[in-house]
């Protein structure tokens, strides 16, 4: 996947190739503004290149690094174009989609008038693509004509929340029924989708602000002490033909300075270009499983005699290292005795708030499901009809609650156990009115459902916040990379600076 990913990178420096690029994006790059932007980073790295006064060859090497990463910087700018337009796109089709069904009824009829508010672009092909497979009429599956026909937009745009959207209109034209409520109901968290999404990316924006001003700064304060240095050599007259500029360990650092510079520049820019509509997890899908399965099945006992099993193998060596006075090893060894010994506390304490966090995740998207299913069925069907399109960190906690539910269907505790081994309290108060609903059945259906949306509102909040921070602080810590990169250029030109004087300074008492 490397060797392609670089291939692919090599073949844009051809205009040809990123031309084509920036179409399949829907946007026109003609080899002018190639030219332009070369020219320009050409010169952008030319006053770098000159402030740092590196020699040819250094400035070769960071002019090649630009100019190949100069390709790529292009066709991300066209990208995080591209994907603010998807997210727009999307968010219109939805609410439309959503008014025109409640005039017609008919998802056909809906599709069509939703079409019209697009004038050209992505959406409207997939959108004429669906109609034209409605009016064919002959199904490719059992999943049937109307589902086939939305799923050809679904593809293209790998949106939950799009298919959420499907999936009430098709239940609705398929059962019939009042789908006025479900529909009120995901207008408005369409409407929070649409700011949430607005407000990570101007965060991110702000972020990206911040680490090209960290980049500046790093780069004028490495140059600065490289002035400054070579200025001191004016205090010796013995050193007054030396230039701190030109000796090779300070043109080797210069160059390497400039190309992480640039990685971190590269870096942070291609943050901005994630895809607007899918969430990004907070952790591999895999990891969450196993941590999920350890906190679920934790034997504390179990787990502390297998640490001090372990602790004990590290202190024997301690004790041995101790008695013949050897202080480091041994101290070493304890220190590894000590961890052992509670490891099976941090490994499970890490565990359950990476799923907790993930939880947060998912949990919000699955009650609102349930929300839209509760319309027009009872708790153990829309439960069945969940789990099919639940996340995977709830498949095994649903399976286990329906199966509670089977066999003691009037016990609160049957749904408050619901990811009970977690930390969730919001949780544990929207399974009570899950009860109850249960319970009181259809009477009051609206005033149920508004006072659990209420509760699903706050954990999406929590969840979006958890998870909008979690992306920030990933922007956030590339800011410290230029600190961190400038804090040992600064060391090791310092440490230059003061071999070099010392050498004047011992000339000068030879003299």
């Amino acid at each position: 996947m490397r060797e392609k990913k670089l291939w692919g990178n090599l073949k844009l420096l051809h205009p040809k190739n990123l031309e084509k690029e920036v179409h399949v994006y829907g946007y026109h790059f003609s080899w002018k503004s190639n030219v332009v932007w070369m020219v320009g980073a050409l010169l952008g790295i030319s006053a770098v290149g000159i402030l740092f006064r590196l020699k040819l060859l250094c400035f070769s090497i960071v002019a090649a690094a630009v100019l190949l990463v100069l390709p790529v910087l292009v066709l991300d700018m066209y990208r995080r174009m591209y994907e603010q337009k998807r997210f727009s796109d999307v968010c219109a089709y939805m609410e439309q989609m959503l008014y025109a069904f409640q005039k017609t009824g008919k998802v056909v009829s809906a599709l069509k008038e939703t079409r019209e508010i697009f004038g050209g672009g992505q959406m409207r092909r997939c959108i004429e693509e669906a109609v034209l497979h409605m009016e064919l009429g002959r199904a490719k599956s059992e999943r049937g004509i109307l589902k086939e026909s939305l799923q050809i937009i679904e593809d293209c745009y790998r949106c939950r929340k799009l298919e959420l959207v499907h999936n009430l209109l098709l239940d609705a034209e398929e059962y019939g029924g009042e789908a006025d409520e479900s529909i009120v109901l995901v207008l408005e968290d369409i409407e929070r989708f649409r700011k949430r999404g607005y407000s990570l990316q101007a965060e991110k924006k702000k972020c990206h602000t911040d680490n090209v001003i960290s980049i500046v700064v790093a780069t004028l304060l490495c140059a600065v002490a490289l002035y400054v240095l070579d200025a001191m050599k004016g205090m010796f007259a013995a050193g007054s033909a030396l230039d701190i500029f030109k000796l090779p360990v300070i043109q080797v650092s210069s160059t390497v300075f400039i190309l992480l510079l640039l990685q971190i520049y590269v870096k942070s820019a291609r943050r901005l270009t994630d895809d607007w509509l899918s969430a990004e997890a907070l952790h591999d899908p895999a990891y969450i499983l196993r941590s999920y399965d350890m906190v679920v099945g934790y034997d504390e006992g179990k787990a502390k005699k297998k640490s001090m099993l372990l602790a004990g193998m590290w202190m024997l060596p301690a004790v041995v290292f101790l008695v013949m006075g050897k202080r480091i090893p041994g101290m070493a060894c304890l220190l590894a005795a000590a961890f052992f010994l509670l490891q099976h506390k941090a490994a499970y304490y890490l565990a359950n708030r990476d799923v907790t966090a993930e939880l947060y995740q998912a949990l919000p998207q699955w009650l609102f499901e349930m929300l839209l299913l509760l319309q027009n069925n009872n708790v153990q069907v829309a439960l069945a009809k969940s789990a099919g399109e639940a996340p995977a960190v709830l498949t095994r906690e649903l399976s286990m609650l329906q199966e509670r539910i089977r066999e003691s269907p009037d016990r609160l505790q049957s749904y408050t156990d619901f990811c009970g081994k977690f930390d969730l309290p919001e949780m544990t108060s929207c399974m009570k009115m899950l009860h109850a609903f249960s319970e009181n059945g259809t009477g009051n259906i609206r005033v149920q459902i508004n006072h659990l949306l209420e509760r699903v509102v706050e954990m999406q909040e929590s969840a979006d916040e958890l998870r909008n921070g979690n992306i920030a602080f990933r922007m956030k810590l590339i800011f410290s990379y230029p600190v961190a990169a400038a804090t040992v250029k600064l060391l090791m030109d310092l440490s230059v600076g003061m071999i070099v004087m010392m050498q004047i300074l011992g000339n000068i008492g030879g003299v």
